[in-house]
């Protein structure tokens, strides 16, 4: 299986000179999966402040129309996910966006499962509700107007892309193909062992910040945070969330799950 997993920080040129790095000299990686409508492109700008924190960013490859659907499901992108993951062979945390946290959940559950050597020091879920908790599908009858007006509630989309047909077309395609995949999706009731962190979004009318404590139901170890912004606080506040990464992820190193062995994918 191609991995699905793919650095987004190219290696750095050989140093050609004697002269002090600023940067860390080990960074961990960090590994973000995208949300629905999204590509890896999104985290570009995480390079440099991920730099200076001491990660190397990892992004994830999407499901695509071309994709067989039996591969484009929730559970089956997490599979494929988990076994990147796994063969990735160093410490790392794993970072997903709206549905990208639920997908990163399910890639963790199959890690616990299949790989446990495997797991993430730490699972970040943002603006990600409880995933065992129903709710209307966001975009219900598929249409280019609801899917528009999804765009504009959510946010993070510019009007020039929605104002431009041809490229408001490619946003509404990549939208809805993602959304497609949690059709038939239920939460299978199993909790996750590894530390989670879960993030929202004070202002986020898609996933609001109200039923943050009912990800303890899906999920042992949790710790929460709300940012001032919006659904798409990880773009907006890239900075200070990835500070509270370092924040968290020093407390869940200090902190293991009681009864669960210590990873050897966490640093």
């Amino acid at each position: 299986m191609t991995s699905v997993v793919f650095p987004l920080d190219p290696a750095p040129a050989p140093d050609p000179g004697p002269r002090v790095s600023q940067e860390p000299s080990a960074r961990l990686a960090l590994v973000a999966v995208p949300h629905a409508g999204g590509t890896a492109h999104a985290f570009r700008n995480w390079l440099r402040p991920a730099r200076t924190r001491g990660f190397r960013m990892y992004g994830v490859r999407t499901a695509t129309p071309g994709t067989p659907a039996p591969d484009r499901t929730v559970r089956a992108r997490a599979r494929h996910l988990a076994e990147s993951l796994a063969a990735l062979g160093e410490p790392y945390v794993l970072v997903g966006h709206s549905l990208g946290g639920l997908i990163a959940a399910e890639a963790v559950l199959y890690l616990e499962r299949h790989h446990p050597e495997a797991v993430p020091a730490l699972l970040v879920v943002c603006a990600t509700a409880p995933p065992h908790l129903r709710r209307p599908p966001p975009v219900a009858g598929g249409t280019e107007e609801e899917a528009v007006a999804f765009l504009r509630t959510a946010g993070g989309t510019p009007e020039e892309v929605l104002a431009d047909p041809g490229m408001r077309e490619l946003a509404v395609a990549m939208l809805l193909n993602d959304l497609a995949s949690l059709r038939g999706y239920a939460w299978e009731g199993r909790r996750v062992t590894t530390p989670t962190a879960v993030y929202a979004g004070l202002t986020d009318r898609v996933a609001p910040p109200e039923p943050l404590a009912r990800w303890t139901e899906a999920a042992e170890s949790v710790t929460t945070r709300v940012f001032a912004s919006g659904h798409f606080f990880p773009h907006d506040r890239t900075a200070e969330l990835l500070d509270t990464i370092r924040l968290d992820l020093a407390g869940a190193a200090a902190s293991p799950a009681p009864d669960h062995p210590h990873p050897a994918h966490r640093p």
